[in-house]
């Protein structure tokens, strides 16, 4: 029987931009910090009243943050992160499903406050603040090339931190957007992708990019929160990574139906193909072999999905 295979065309490999000169810089020193993020607001008042409904125990200890076009919600702050996934956990419990880790510096954190609950001064100086703060051509190379070593060591949580820097600050770029929709479905963070995928009026890859991201770290919002966009998406690609999430959850019944669903939405896209073609596969359907024919036909050899269906033709034979 053919494995599990899907391999999808989504481009989030970290890059360089040759729009951004790259120089040596002393940095001042800044100590790490971490917090949980809860929600994000398009402005302070309606950041507000969404603290005045927290409960009582997490609310002392939330601060409001002007992240570019946002105020965004954060409860506690620690230069621990093992302490602050405890925290997480409480803020889970407390019903804020969405919220997730992000990792600062003690400067960032203070100088980007515009309400902590106690300081006057502070609430008014967010009513002034610059929704696009000015970030220098060298600067934003810097927070890209911290963005590239965060991602590439694992660094999820500081890798999305600096893409919400860079798009805070102005700098469109759609790379950035794709890697941060998918960092967020990797924390089944819906509400704060759903703000990216809203400036872009629901851009296709963006959501494709969160449901894969939400699929490969097994999410169990997932089903709810793509369920409006699964039926009216005409590529087929949202129904076929319903049907991988319900594979993965071992509901071949349900997963057989999305994957269909998928093929027949869309029967020219290969990995529709495919995933209908294994669903036929572990019926015994003789019309596998035809459409793992099909397409071997439409990609060339170096295609991903090539040689896994080449070999599984050859073993189902003429």
């Amino acid at each position: 029987m053919i494995k599990l295979l899907l391999l999808f065309c989504f481009a989030f490999i970290l890059f360089a931009s040759d729009e951004l000169s790259v120089g040596e810089k002393k940095e001042d020193k800044k100590t790490t910090i971490y917090s949980v993020q809860l929600f994000a607001e398009k402005n302070i008042e309606k950041a507000k009243i969404r603290v005045d409904k927290v409960p009582q125990n997490i609310k002392n200890e939330i601060t409001l943050h002007n992240i570019g076009n946002y105020i965004v919600g954060r409860y506690t702050q620690n230069e621990s992160y093992r302490s602050m996934k405890q925290n997480l956990e409480k803020i889970h419990q407390a019903g804020y499903r969405d919220a997730y880790i992000i990792e600062s510096t003690d400067w960032d954190m203070k100088n980007n406050l515009v309400f902590d609950g106690t300081n006057e001064e502070k609430k008014q100086v967010a009513q002034k603040q610059d929704s696009n703060p000015k970030i220098s051509k060298f600067d934003k190379s810097d927070i890209l090339l911290k963005a590239n070593n965060a991602y590439q060591n694992g660094d999820e949580t500081g890798a999305m931190l600096y893409y919400e820097m860079l798009l805070a600050s102005g700098y469109e770029n759609q790379k950035i957007k794709n890697n941060l929709c998918y960092l967020y479905g990797k924390k089944g963070a819906w509400f704060q992708a759903k703000s990216t995928i809203e400036s872009e009026r629901y851009q296709g890859n963006l959501l494709y990019a969160y449901a894969y991201g939400a699929v490969q770290n097994n999410q169990e919002n997932y089903y709810n929160d793509m369920l409006a966009y699964i039926a009216v998406d005409g590529s087929g690609k949202l129904m076929m990574l319903t049907g991988y999430y319900f594979e993965k959850k071992d509901d071949m019944q349900r997963a057989a139906s999305f994957y269909k669903m998928a093929y027949e939405k869309n029967p020219s896209d290969v990995y529709n193909i495919f995933s209908y073609a294994r669903v036929l596969d572990m019926e015994q359907n003789a019309q596998a072999r035809g459409l793992y024919r099909d397409i071997l036909n439409r990609v060339n050899d170096s295609h991903p999905l090539y040689a896994t269906i080449q070999k599984r033709v050859r073993e189902l034979g003429e």
